[in-house]
């Protein structure tokens, strides 16, 4: 009745959660360490590499590709759809 769990897969658990952070990182910053916000753009980037790094495979024109096309649906529907106002670029490329 009670099926043994398999090991834990760290690689996976540790690059996806690891992607989730260093998005929130690029989005927002983090100014108390004097790390400035890089935006949507380049977080999506960062995130999409990143994340991919979990995988077996790691195709960097495919995913290159893949961090193009998320990039560009999250720009339209977050901010020309939705109108949300949250930093688009870095920081330093905006002032």
């Amino acid at each position: 009745l009670s099926d043994k769990v398999g090991p834990i897969a760290w690689k996976p658990l540790i690059f996806i959660i690891g992607s989730d952070i260093l998005f929130g990182i690029c989005l927002g910053g983090v100014p108390k360490l004097g790390i400035p916000s890089l935006g949507l753009i380049v977080g999506i980037y960062v995130l999409t590499f990143v994340a991919s790094l979990a995988g077996e495979e790691h195709k960097s024109k495919e995913v290159l590709v893949l961090a193009t096309v998320l990039a560009i649906i999250s720009y339209l529907a977050f901010i020309k759809l939705l109108n949300l106002q949250f930093p688009v670029w870095p920081a330093f490329l905006t002032r």
